[in-house]
């Protein structure tokens, strides 16, 4: 999985905010707009390298070789 770099649309993420809020749809794109846009700013900024949805259908983040050092446990 480490070749993704972003595997859920804005679409995908609208209906998984609409799922799991309850809101509308209307609502739900507005927030998967914001989700988006901060997705992509993360990745930008080298925190993450991509976004995708698990098995289970959560929003799970790949973060960076960077973050990941940080966030290995120490040998």
């Amino acid at each position: 999985m480490a070749n993704v770099s972003q595997s859920a649309s804005l679409d995908s993420i609208a209906a998984y905010l609409k799922r799991l809020h309850g809101c509308d749809q209307d609502t739900a794109l507005k927030e998967a707009r914001e989700v988006m846009h901060n997705l992509m700013a993360m990745r930008q900024k080298g925190f993450i390298n991509g976004w995708y949805f698990d098995e289970r259908g959560h929003l799970e983040l790949l973060p960076s070789d960077a973050v990941q050092k940080h966030l290995s446990p120490p040998r």
